[in-house]
C-alpha cells in the first residue's frame, strides 16, 4: 500500500507541474489578446493553487517514499537473514554488498524508478487526452512526442541493463582482488614498493563503465529533447504555411509549443532514474545467486571441559593436522608465519569452515558444524551502520551499565552514548577501535570458548597491552585461543601451537 501511495504522490506532483505549464501558457497568450473585463484573478489563483499542490505532493512523496524505502529495506534484510540462517557467505565483500548495497537498490526501485516512469506516462497520457478533448490546436504533436519518449526510454532500458551486467561483473572482480589484497596485509612490509603498487587492484575499467552509462543517459535525454525541438519546428512551420489569421489568434495555440519546448524539463527525470532500475535488477540477480555454503548448527554443550583435537585442520590447508589437548580454561597461542593457516584453523574449530580430523569437547565428539556459544572474533571485525548499542548487543538485551562496563574495560570509555551512530553518516572507527569493540562484544556475550584472530594487529603498544590484559583476565573463566604472529611480552600461555 505504501508503494502505491508513493507512486500516486509522484504522479500528482508531476501532473500538477504539467497543469501549471498548460495553464500558464494559456494565460500568457490570453493576456496578450484579452478584451476589457478579462478576469485576471481566476487564472492566477488556479496557478497558485496548482503550485501549492505541487509543493505539498512533492514533500509528501519524499516522506512516504523514504518511509517505504526504509521499511522495505528492513524487510528485505530480515528475509535475507532468514534465507541465510545456518549459512555462511563465502566472501566478506559479497556479504557487505548483499546486506547494504543490493538490498537498498532493490528497495529504492519504487522511489527511484517506478515513481518517475509512472509520473512520465501519466503526464503524457493526460496531456494527450486533454489536448484532444479541448480541441487544442496542434494537439496531435503530443502523440508524436509520446512515441519518441517511449522509443528512447525502451532503448535506454535495454542498453542500461546490458551495462549493468558488465558493471556487476567488474565490481565482483574488483571486490575479489581487494579481499585478497587486504587479507595479505600482515605481509605487505615484505613486498617491494614497485611490485606492491602494481599488484594493487584497480577500478579503472569499472569507473569507465559507470561513466559510459552516465553518458548514455545524457545522450538519451538529448536525443529526446532534440526530437521534441524538431516537432516544435515542424509545428511552427505548419502554422506559418497552413493556418488562417483566426486560428493564429487562438489563446490555446501556445500550449503545445510550450509543452514541446520544455519537454526535457517535465520528462527529463524519467531518463536520469535509469541507474536505479539497473542497480535493482542486478541486485536481485546477485541476491538470488548469493554464494553461500550451508552450516550445521550444534547446540551449546551442556558441560565444559578440555578441547581435544586429533589430526584436525582446515580442508583448505592440506598440510594442517593438529593433535593437541586444549585446557578448559586458559590461554592457548596459535603462532606461525603468515600463510600457514592460523585463521583457517580457528574458523575450523568454530565450525565456520569445513574441517578434517576430529574435535571433542568435554569428552564428547562434536560433529561438523557451528557450535552455539563459541565466539570467533575475526581479524577484520564488521561494524554495522547502526547505533553503538545495536553494534554491541547484536540482537540481545543488555543493561546500560553492562554496555558501559564493557566499553571501559577495552579502553573505549569515550563511546558513552548508546544511541551514537557508527559507520557512514556517523562516527567512523579506526581498525584498532573496531578490534576493541569486538572484544567488548565478546565480554557481553560470554561463551566457554573464544577464538581470537590477530587481536593486536594495527594496535599501538599501549592498546595491545590493554587487550592482552583483558584476554588474560577472560581466560580465567574460559578457553581463549589466540592466533597471532605477534606475542606480547610477559605472556604465559597454557599451550602454544606452532604451525
Amino acid at each position: 500500500m505504501m508503494a502505491f501511495a508513493t507512486v500516486l504522490l509522484a504522479v500528482v506532483h508531476g501532473l500538477a507541474g504539467l497543469a501549471i505549464l498548460i495553464v500558464s501558457s494559456w494565460f500568457i497568450a490570453a493576456c496578450a489578446i484579452a478584451a476589457p473585463g478579462f478576469n485576471y484573478m481566476l487564472p492566477a489563483v488556479v496557478i497558485r493553487a496548482l503550485a501549492l499542490l505541487r509543493i505539498g505532493s512533492g514533500y509528501a512523496h519524499m516522506w512516504v517514499g523514504h518511509k517505504h524505502l526504509l521499511g522495505l529495506t528492513a524487510r528485505l534484510r530480515i528475509s535475507l537473514f532468514a534465507r541465510l540462517h545456518s549459512q555462511k557467505i563465502n566472501s566478506r565483500g559479497e556479504e557487505v554488498e548483499a546486506l547494504a548495497t543490493h538490498t537498498e537498490a532493490i528497495a529504492a526501485l519504487w522511489v527511484g524508478w517506478v515513481s518517475q516512469q509512472a509520473s512520465a506516462v501519466m503526464m503524457l497520457l493526460v496531456s494527450c487526452i486533454s489536448l484532444w478533448w479541448l480541441h487544442v490546436p496542434l494537439g496531435g504533436w503530443a502523440i508524436a512526442l509520446a512515441v519518441i519518449w517511449l522509443s528512447v526510454i525502451v532503448i535506454l532500458c535495454v542498453l542500461g541493463l546490458t551495462y549493468a551486467v558488465e558493471i556487476a561483473s567488474q565490481e565482483a572482480k574488483f571486490r575479489t582482488q581487494s579481499d585478497a589484497q587486504l587479507s595479505s596485509a600482515p605481509i605487505w612490509h615484505l613486498k617491494s614498493g614497485d611490485s606492491f603498487l602494481q599488484a594493487l587492484p584497480k577500478a579503472t575499467s569499472l569507473w569507465r563503465s559507470n561513466l559510459l552509462l552516465q553518458q548514455r543517459v545524457l545522450q538519451a535525454q538529448w536525443v529526446f529533447q532534440g526530437g521534441a525541438w524538431l516537432l516544435l519546428l515542424a509545428s511552427l512551420l505548419g502554422l506559418v504555411h497552413f493556418s488562417t489569421t483566426t486560428e493564429l489568434a487562438e489563446p490555446l495555440l501556445l500550449i503545445v509549443p510550450m509543452l514541446l519546448l520544455s519537454a526535457g524539463d517535465w520528462l527529463g527525470r524519467s531518463f536520469h532514474s535509469q541507474p536505479a532500475l539497473n542497480k535493482a535488477v542486478q541486485g536481485h540477480k546477485v541476491l538470488n545467486a548469493l554464494p553461500a555454503s550451508s552450516l550445521a548448527t550444534l547446540p551449546l554443550p551442556t558441560s565444559t571441559g578440555s578441547l581435544v583435537l586429533t589430526g584436525f585442520g582446515s580442508v583448505n590447508v592440506p598440510e594442517q593436522a593438529i593433535s593437541a589437548e586444549l585446557p578448559e580454561r586458559g590461554l592457548v597461542w596459535v603462532t606461525g608465519p603468515s600463510g600457514k593457516g592460523k585463521s583457517q584453523l580457528l574458523q575450523a574449530i568454530a565450525g565456520l569452515e569445513a574441517s578434517r580430523g576430529s574435535r571433542a569437547y568435554a569428552g564428547q565428539v562434536l560433529s561438523p558444524g557451528l557450535v552455539s556459544g563459541w565466539l570467533y572474533l575475526e581479524q577484520q571485525p564488521l561494524v554495522m551502520a547502526a547505533t553503538l548499542k545495536h553494534n554491541l548487543c547484536l540482537g540481545q538485551s543488555f543493561r546500560h551499565t553492562e554496555l558501559e562496563h564493557a566499553l571501559v574495560t577495552v579502553g573505549l570509555s569515550y563511546l558513552s552514548e548508546p544511541g551514537e551512530w557508527l559507520g557512514p553518516g556517523g562516527r567512523q572507527l579506526s581498525g584498532g577501535e573496531r578490534k576493541r569493540l569486538n572484544i567488548a562484544r565478546a565480554l557481553l556475550h560470554g561463551g566457554p570458548v573464544w577464538l581470537v584472530d590477530e587481536p593486536f594487529e594495527g594496535l599501538d603498544s599501549e592498546a595491545a597491552s590493554l587487550i592482552m590484559s583483558v584476554l588474560q583476565t577472560s581466560a580465567k573463566d574460559r578457553l581463549v585461543v589466540i592466533a597471532s604472529h605477534v606475542i606480547p611480552e610477559h605472556t604465559r600461555p597454557a599451550l602454544t601451537l606452532r604451525l
